[in-house]
């Protein structure tokens, strides 16, 4: 083992022992680790660059078959040992529930092996950075524009301990990247956007980003207003991410069959969506760039789940407690107590399929519509049982005719029913061939893939 996870193993365990000499009957340990190197763009220059060392340890106790948490950044056997008494103390004071707790064992397989690491990701500095950014914030001054945005690398680390046997150990690197270009001087009406998460960072990346964002902002200014209406639009991949981001949680997570709120619930067998909809959630990461998680916050193995296929509802995620109270079996999905985060199963490495078409094919089959980089303040629980939500266009947006490029358009608000409009996706051909990776939202690790979709009839119900 190496000497990182060899501590944080030692720690867990201290953890381990604390509990159980606290009374509780079962305990489990999760360590949460992150060395990153963190940079921030401001106005056209570097505002920000620091390293940020830190971890975590959560402690669940369980008693009589209620659990109880409680985490600690005090790592020393004092600290560690204080959380688990608390955790446990918690546990003791909580009566008896109707649906008792259980940990889960072991599992009887280890997980699968992934592309997690890299070397040269997992060294890069803030001095490096700035060599990269240097000739990118150059050209953007050049132009009269101010890139902003954060350039954040390093490794992550998830380690999990239990009375019952399980051990499970990640680590791995990652990059986010997300660029936003301004137009100057004062007002900045023209903006553009760039994202990425992925496991790796290189310079030619940043600068392909910075330079679609630059050439994009040019293309942007004097924006004009449309009307609503419906509107046949082409959806960059960052827009599609920022849909599918509430689309998993409302659809495939253990709080909404919880709530009944789910649109898959009931539905399994069903087509739900157009049969060119492929959607799978898979922390392996296997259809190619991402950040993966091989482990859940349970120290189970992720495993490859197939949400949507053909169009038609197959299955959901669920992590040991929600699958005990749906009588299924668990994926492995378990997200932890966190900041963002109480618990249950939510998908976190949505992929869906690619089609066959380039971004050029997509646009030549608008005739009058829109093209969408980004949607902004999303809400996607108006009515999750069709999956309504509404949101606005956020940077550049542009309209469409003839399959050209045109002017740039001002925001202007969506309303709209996804899975009916997932459903009047033309085939294959309407759904990007190149896939991108992007983060998710108020997420740790949330990791989401996907293409550019052509999407006819897309509603946009008001200006603002």
């Amino acid at each position: 083992m190496s000497a990182a996870r060899d501590d944080a193993f030692a720690r867990l365990d201290d953890a381990l022992a604390a509990g159980r000499a606290a009374g509780a009957e079962q305990v489990e340990a999760v360590f949460r680790g992150q060395d990153a190197e963190l940079l921030r763009i401001g106005d056209g220059r570097i505002t920000q660059a620091q390293r940020i060392v830190e971890a975590r340890v959560v402690v669940r106790a369980v008693i009589g078959g209620a659990a109880a948490f409680a985490s600690t950044t005090d790592l020393t056997a004092d600290g560690l040992s204080a959380c688990a008494r608390t955790a446990a103390e918690r546990a003791a004071l909580l009566p008896p529930p109707a649906e008792p707790v259980s940990l889960p064992p072991p599992a009887p397989t280890p997980p699968a092996a992934v592309d997690a690491w890299d070397d040269a990701t997992a060294a890069l500095e803030a001095g490096e950075k700035a060599d990269w950014l240097a000739p990118v914030l150059a050209a953007h001054t050049r132009d009269q524009l101010a890139l902003a945005g954060r350039f954040h690398t390093g490794v992550r680390s998830l380690g999990v301990r239990s009375t019952l046997g399980v051990s499970a150990w990640h680590a791995g690197t990652f990059c986010d990247l997300a660029l936003s270009t301004l137009e100057r001087p004062a007002g900045h009406r023209a903006s553009s956007f760039r994202a990425r998460y992925d496991r790796v960072a290189r310079p030619e990346i940043l600068v392909g980003l910075a330079d679609e964002t630059r050439a994009e902002c040019h293309r942007a200014r004097d924006p004009v207003d449309v009307d609503p209406g419906r509107y046949d639009v082409v959806l960059a991949p960052t827009a599609v991410a920022d849909l599918l981001d509430w689309f998993g949680a409302i659809g495939f997570g253990s709080e909404a069959f919880d709530d009944g709120r789910s649109f898959a619930q009931g539905r399994f067998g069903e087509a739900i969506t157009g049969e060119c909809v492929t959607l799978t959630d898979d922390g392996l990461m296997g259809d190619g760039p991402g950040v993966p998680l091989p482990i859940d916050a349970e120290g189970q193995p992720r495993q490859r789940v197939t949400l949507i296929d053909h169009g038609v509802a197959r299955g959901s995620v669920w992590d040991s407690s929600g699958a005990r109270r749906h009588g299924c079996a668990a994926t492995g999905h378990a997200t932890g107590v966190d900041l963002f985060s109480t618990g249950g199963a939510s998908p976190m490495h949505l992929a869906l399929a690619a089609g066959t078409s380039s971004l050029e094919a997509l646009l030549g089959q608008v005739r009058r519509g829109l093209f969408i980089t980004r949607f902004h303040y999303v809400n996607g629980l108006i009515e999750p049982k069709r999956a309504v939500m509404t949101g606005l266009l956020r940077d550049a947006a542009f309209l469409v005719e003839d399959g050209r490029i045109g002017r740039a358009v001002r925001p202007i608000r969506f309303t709209e029913a996804i899975l009916e409009a997932f459903a009047r996706i033309p085939g294959p051909g309407g759904i990007g061939a190149a896939q991108e990776p992007h983060g998710g939202i108020n997420a740790e690790g949330k990791c989401t893939v996907c293409p550019a979709l052509y999407i006819p009839g897309f509603a946009f119900t008001s200006g603002r």
